[in-house]
């Protein structure tokens, strides 16, 4: 036998007792998850801090897989995490994952778990003469996380749109400051640089606590109703690759849902402890309590971002359907 021969056999004796079936790869030995800044992000604080991907990877016959959390400022950093390989799961608002769709349609083909929530973004600010959009000059400047890709940038410019006709829908764009919620939070209340601030809960009902803060506009004005704030999303090929992982983390994201809709106050009481929020689990529950915000996997509307971002040109790709950007585990949901 030749050299090469013998490598070939010992090679081929090795792959016998591996205990593997043939064509099978072995799945994710550490599983990568990201979340934000945000009450939006509780289901995924709740998996986190209850082990509940852990639960199902058990029941899943995979109890060695370990998962890795980490914490990401915006959608952005998302994307470069995921294309890069450090993030299996990525988290965040609907237009940074469309734009990531949007690139990775015949490569990665990235697609959406499910929602994480609908809830409300509130443009605020601090200066008395700001009634609405109409009134910002350029003396003023807008926190946003992300700015520029993140859907609090989508809804502004959806709003000037509206505002000042779709040719001047990025109007707002030179008055963005970009900014993690929680910095940006501070910044306003600080009276230095920033003077108007558009998030999510529980931070703008933090800065509307606060004298003189008001607010100008609701994303639920702009939208038209209700629509989906977050998404969780991965690509194709972790899905494909690790279908018992991927389940497990389905699973764990269905309970963990509805583990926020039967027990708000414990949930309330999670999310302080695991993001250090300082206004109490009192006032987390009663956000969680308002009919505006909504925990849940059923995507809402959003479709509706995906055709402001093609008519103005900022995402190429279409869809026929919701259902063409979420993977099928969620295709059952009533979405829109």
């Amino acid at each position: 036998m030749t050299r090469r021969g013998l490598v070939a056999a010992l090679l081929a004796l090795a792959l016998g007792f591996s205990g593997a079936p043939p064509g099978a790869a072995a799945e994710v030995s550490e599983l990568k998850v990201a979340l934000q800044f945000g009450i939006g992000y509780l289901p995924l604080a709740i998996m986190k801090s209850n082990k509940l991907i852990e639960k199902h990877l058990r029941a899943a016959g995979m109890p060695e897989t370990s998962v890795t959390w980490s914490r990401l400022g915006a959608g952005a950093p998302m994307n470069d995490a995921l294309l890069s390989g450090s993030l299996h799961i990525a988290s965040g608002g609907v237009p940074p994952f469309l734009f990531l769709w949007g690139r990775t349609v015949d490569t990665l083909k990235v697609k959406a778990v499910a929602a994480l929530c609908s809830m409300p973004m509130f443009l605020v600010t601090r200066n008395p003469a700001v009634k609405s959009i109409r009134d910002l000059t350029d003396k003023d400047r807008i926190s946003v996380a992300g700015a520029g890709s993140s859907i609090q940038t989508i809804i502004l410019q959806m709003a000037a749109a509206k505002e000042f006709g779709e040719a001047n829908y990025n109007r707002l764009g030179t008055l963005l400051v970009n900014l993690p919620h929680p910095e940006g939070l501070a910044t306003l209340l600080s009276g230095k640089e920033v003077t108007a601030y558009i998030s999510s809960p529980p931070f703008q009902y933090q800065a509307l606590a606060k004298p003189g803060i008001r607010k100008v506009l609701s994303s639920y004005d702009v939208m038209g109703g209700p629509a989906t704030f977050l998404v969780v999303w991965t690509t194709s090929k972790f899905r494909e690759d690790n279908p018992r992982t991927y389940r497990a983390f389905f699973n764990a994201f269905k309970e963990a849902t509805d583990f926020v809709n039967n027990n708000k106050r414990a949930a309330a009481e999670i999310y302080v402890k695991e993001s250090g929020d300082k206004s109490g689990v009192a006032a987390i529950e009663k956000m969680l309590n308002d009919p505006e915000i909504k925990i849940t996997l059923v995507p809402e509307n959003v479709m509706k971002y995906l055709e402001f971002m093609n008519k103005v040109g900022t995402l190429k790709q279409k869809a026929g359907s919701w259902k063409d950007l979420f993977f099928p585990e969620a295709h059952n949901l009533p979405g829109s």
